[in-house]
């Protein structure tokens, strides 16, 4: 008996996801660095460690960088349900591989674009996600229906 993540899309879906969760970590560490650097932190004792009076200060650095993990927990998590339903239908390879990289590609892209305000390709990133996270969606209920 072979173990599922020894098909190849089980495993290409496996290496697409654990990146995407990298890429959410490093916009954590993003957050973080502008918070540090700006002084601009979320609670009192965050303040009191530093040896600062606690301010009621927002950063658009801090919250840009926020905003973009926000937007990574709001559609990386789905991205994984619908990916990996989607894997287990056994779709081809080369189908699997546009997907998953080309979903990795515009979440990093839309990362990027929008940690540096770029409109409208932060925009079309988000979009590029979206469709084929639909594509996935469509194509899972399609064989299973």
């Amino acid at each position: 008996m072979t173990l599922w993540i020894e098909q190849p899309v089980m495993r290409l879906f496996a290496l697409t996801y654990l990146l995407l969760v990298l890429k959410m970590l490093a916009v954590g560490f993003v957050t973080s660095y502008y918070r540090l650097r700006k002084r601009a932190f979320a609670v009192p004792e965050d303040y009191a460690m530093q040896g600062l009076s606690p301010r009621q200060v927002v950063d658009p650095d801090v919250e840009r960088a926020r905003r973009a993990h926000r937007n990574d927990l709001e559609n990386i998590l789905p991205f994984f349900a619908v990916g990996f339903f989607f894997a287990l239908t056994q779709p081809s390879l080369g189908l699997a591989r546009v997907l998953f990289i080309g979903y990795l590609l515009a979440r990093v892209l839309h990362t990027v674009f929008y940690l540096a305000a770029l409109q409208p390709w932060r925009t079309l990133a988000f979009a590029v996600g979206q469709a084929i996270t639909i594509v996935m969606l469509l194509a899972t209920f399609a064989r299973i229906w």
